[in-house]
This record gives structure tokens, sequence and C-alpha cells, in this order.
């Protein structure tokens, strides 16, 4: 079994394979798959036991990858969140001859819809201690490559209520059907609504696309713990009387944290049963729980439309509806007022 070498190690193994492999900028063919890539470096028989990523970190990037396309992406990712990074490599490297790479990638596909997965040599001990594994491939006749679908084949237990986000690469094939191959794959993990592809067309924007899409779900560099920064506990000022509230422990609810002290106007909604507001930018929902039958104090947000909502009546059971935060004791009766409410949020 190949051993994984986490960063800063992989990132030195990787950086001098692109100094001596091929350029960066191989086309793609509309239709088919990437294009092969030499057999990147390491020993192959190599018996070491696998390793397990430290999990310091937040967040995971796993890759496969044919040519440096999704490689690049996965660097890309891995530079803008500073986090681990692991190669999925399959255990028989591909051939040179691209026409020899594509008749083995049609016969592992074909092997794989009778539920034969093709041999890879990475494995991964444990996923804990990361919020969400990136998850990158290249895209081969409308499917995930074949390395990664056996991958996630075998390590599907350990995803197990994990947040998976997937980006590819292809010629010119869409990411829905791999979409379905992953969700098949590992049933019990949580995927990401946000998915990056890019294209021939599009590979040219990789660092603005990369950056704009880990905006979009959320992802960011961990910033050092600061004494009173991680308490849940939050002041609602209105007028001159200040409640507080305790916020959930999900991504929303730190996303909300991360932005006070913030003030706002909360209005009216559903006669006088919610006070609301929109956050700007929307606050982000992946991977977060949603489904709760709100009760006075309760905040939360409407994922379809992204304002916030403090109720401050019994509401209906809303699958959309996400959890953040309760408003301590009797604090609710401050903000049960007719009209619109000027309040300003601030940790304790």
């Amino acid at each position: 079994m190949k051993k994984l070498l986490l960063l800063p190690f992989l990132l030195l193994a990787v950086l001098s394979m692109a100094a001596c492999g091929g350029s960066d900028n191989e086309p793609f063919t509309p239709g088919q798959p990437e294009t092969p890539e030499q057999p990147g470096g390491g020993d192959d028989t190599d018996d070491s036991d696998t390793l397990a990523p430290e999990g310091s970190g937040r967040y995971l990037v796993l890759y496969s990858s044919r040519t440096s396309n999704t490689e690049r992406m996965a660097r890309q990712i891995r530079t803008a969140l500073d986090c681990d990074m692991i190669e999925v490599e399959p255990q028989m490297p591909y051939e040179n001859d691209y026409n020899a790479m594509l008749e083995r990638a049609q016969e592992e596909l074909a092997a794989i819809e009778q539920g034969r997965y093709p041999a890879v040599g990475t494995s991964v001990d444990s996923f804990d201690g990361y919020d969400i594994v990136f998850v990158g491939y290249p895209i081969w006749y409308g499917s995930m490559a074949t390395p990664m679908q056996a991958f996630l084949h075998e390590h599907a237990s350990k995803l197990a209520g994990k947040r998976i986000a997937l980006f590819a690469t292809s010629g010119g094939s869409g990411i829905s059907a791999s979409i379905g191959e992953a969700r098949s794959l590992c049933p019990e993990a949580t995927f990401v609504d946000r998915t990056l592809l890019l294209t021939s067309s599009t590979l040219s924007q990789m660092e603005g696309r990369v950056a704009e899409w880990l905006d979009e779900i959320g992802a960011g560099r961990e910033e050092p713990v600061t004494p009173g920064i991680s308490s849940p506990n939050v002041n609602i000022s209105v007028g001159d009387r200040t409640i507080t509230a305790t916020m959930e422990d999900n991504a929303a609810a730190r996303d909300f944290l991360s932005r006070l002290p913030l003030e706002v106007t909360l209005k009216d909604y559903n006669q006088t049963t919610e006070k609301i507001f929109y956050p700007s930018p929307a606050l982000t929902t992946a991977g977060t729980a949603r489904g709760c039958v709100p009760i006075p104090g309760d905040i939360t947000i409407y994922a379809p439309w992204g304002n916030v909502a403090i109720f401050c009546k019994n509401g209906s059971r809303s699958n959309d509806l996400i959890k953040i935060g309760h408003i301590d004791g009797d604090g609710i009766e401050a903000l049960r007022v007719a009209g619109d409410v000027r309040v300003k949020f601030e940790r304790q």
C-alpha cells in the first residue's frame, strides 16, 4: 500500500513532478477523458503502513488527476485554504500511450457497472477533524474517473456523516452524472450543493472561479483562536434594553458570529410571527442540517431566500429552516412589538 505523505512533504513532491513533467496547459479533447499524464513519482512498491491525515486543519483536498488540470485545481484550493492534500492514485499506473489509457478507462468503467472496482494505492485511516472533504477528479466519458470511484467505494463508511464538496475537470462533459455516482458511493455523507466544473473553455479562469466557489460554500482559512472569540453567546441591543442569545454549533451560526458586531433593521413578517432581515452576502448554509419546528426565540435562516428569521410566535415545521440560535429566557418579549425594530448584535 502506498504511504500517504501530508503537506508540506506532498506539496514538495508535487512541485518536483510538475517541474519534470508535461505542460500545465495540455489541452482537453471534448467528449474524451483528460489526456493521460506521465505516471508520477514515488515508489509504488512501498509497503509501509498507511498514515492517517493529521486532522489539524478544517479541510482536506483529495484529488485524482491524469493530466495536471485537476491537480492544478486541487493545489489552488489547497493554497487558498492552507489545508491538507492527498492524491488518489491507481495501484497500477496507467499506460503512457493515450489510446491504451482510453481503452483501460472504458474497461474499468464497464467493470464498475458490474460492481468490480479497480485497485487504488491510496488509503486514509480517518477523516475525523475535517469540516469539509474536497473531492476532485477528471470526468471520463461522462463519469467520475475510476480511481476516485474506487477510493470513495472503499472509504464510504469512513466518510459517513462528513461534508463532501465536489470539483472536476472535463473536455466538455457535464458534472451531473458524476454527482449522482458520488452520492451513490457515499450515501451517508452530506454533499455541498454547489459543485465546481472547469472545462477546456473555462480552465483559464481557474483562480477566480475557485475563489468564488470557496466563498459561495463558506470555506475559508481557519483563523487563529483569540480569547473570548469562541463564545457562542450574543448580546442583542434593542433600544435601551440588552437581551442575550446562545448560538448553535454549525457552519451557518459560525458565519453569523464572524460578522459581528452587526446592526440591522428587523421587519415584521407573516403577521408578526417573525422578525426578519437579509444579511449581505447571504450566510453559508453548506452542509448544515435543515428542518425544524420554530418556537418563540428561535433564530433561523430560511434557506431558499437567505433571510434570517427570529420567531416571536410558534411557527410551522419547515424543511427549509436552519436553526442558528435561540434568544435566552424571556428576551423575545423585547421584539414582540409592531413595526420595524433596529437592533445590534454583538459577541459577549
